[in-house]
């Protein structure tokens, strides 16, 4: 089990196609990804009902928890998300 803190960067927030891409990326990975705020809010990444709920704008600070065999390589993907937008 990997943990790390990320903050939110883009403008927009982590908006629906962002989650989508965490959600592919959880799922290839065939890793357990659980986000969780400052204030004890938490959302797992096979969820994008969960995730969206979190209402992530730019600035938030999440714990990201990612437990499986790809661990960091998951973690990694999901920082790309949030530094670049994966091209999205």
């Amino acid at each position: 089990m990997v943990n790390k803190h990320l903050t939110v960067k883009k403008a927009e927030g982590l908006h629906f196609r962002a989650l989508a891409k965490i959600l592919q990326i959880t799922l290839e990975q065939q890793c357990s990804v659980v986000f969780q705020k400052i204030n004890g809010e938490k959302a797992n990444a096979n969820s994008l009902h969960e995730m969206l709920s979190l209402c992530c704008i730019a600035g938030t600070l999440l714990q990201v928890t990612v437990d499986g065999k790809n661990e960091n390589k998951t973690l990694s993907m999901i920082e790309e998300v949030f530094e670049n937008g994966a091209g999205l």
